[in-house]
């Protein structure tokens, strides 16, 4: 076992990520929803001062809420993959290219950003299906699938930022709201599978650390006898 590291249980840190993965999956289909409205409005070609307000201010709050969540939602998922990563250190796992540190620190280094954090995660993945042999684990396609959503939901994001930003008139904020749905349909997809995937992951430790647990009671016990 590494001496740097001591295991901890992150049951209670897992059950609130999910629970804010659940949040952001429900929240993005809201928003999908109101933008759906937004659009439907826009296509009619007219309509009333009144109406235009209340789209206006049902977008800014369910945007707001959204946000919320989003910036919650990052902090313990980076709470939660620096605690996962001490784990399976803890559980023996040795040689890993990326520190439990640096695993969440490389999402917020410009360029390496767009590959060091999932091979950060993919070693985690490997490391909690087997500690002591993770490099003859091959890595789970849902892993590329959840990096393919993430880099797609940051590209799309902006780019929706970037489109309301422009709005000029009309054409332009049907074209924005457009690309908010996209936006928010990757979202959905994405929760979901970073929903699963920190399952997968939090069950492996759990597994690995039953048996360890299972044997320091039966020393104990024959250490009594």
């Amino acid at each position: 076992m590494n001496t740097n590291s001591t295991f901890r249980d992150i049951t209670g840190r897992t059950k609130l990520l999910k629970i804010l993965l659940g949040a952001g999956a429900v929240w993005a289909l809201v928003s999908l929803f109101s933008a759906w409205l937004q659009f439907e409005l826009l296509s009619r070609g007219s309509f009333s001062q009144s109406e235009g307000q209340a789209n206006d201010t049902r977008q800014q709050i369910i945007g707001l809420v959204y946000l919320l969540i989003y910036v919650i939602t990052v902090i313990v998922f980076a709470m939660w993959i620096f605690r996962a990563n001490h784990n399976v250190r803890a559980l023996g796992a040795q040689d890993m290219r990326i520190t439990p540190g640096w695993a969440v620190g490389y999402f917020f280094v410009p360029i390496v950003n767009l590959w060091r954090p999932y091979q950060a995660m993919k070693d985690l993945w490997r490391a909690s299906k087997s500690p002591t042999a993770w490099h003859d684990i091959s890595p789970s396609s849902i892993l590329g699938l959840w990096w393919t959503l993430w880099i797609a939901s940051n590209v799309l994001g902006q780019a929706s930022f970037r489109a309301s930003m422009g709005v000029h008139d009309i054409s332009s904020l049907q074209a924005a709201t457009i690309t908010g749905m996209i936006s928010d349909v990757v979202d959905v997809a994405l929760c979901i599978v970073a929903f699963i995937l920190v399952s997968q992951i939090y069950e492996s430790q759990i597994s690995q650390k039953a048996p360890n647990t299972a044997r320091g009671c039966v020393k104990s016990s024959a250490q009594r006898g």
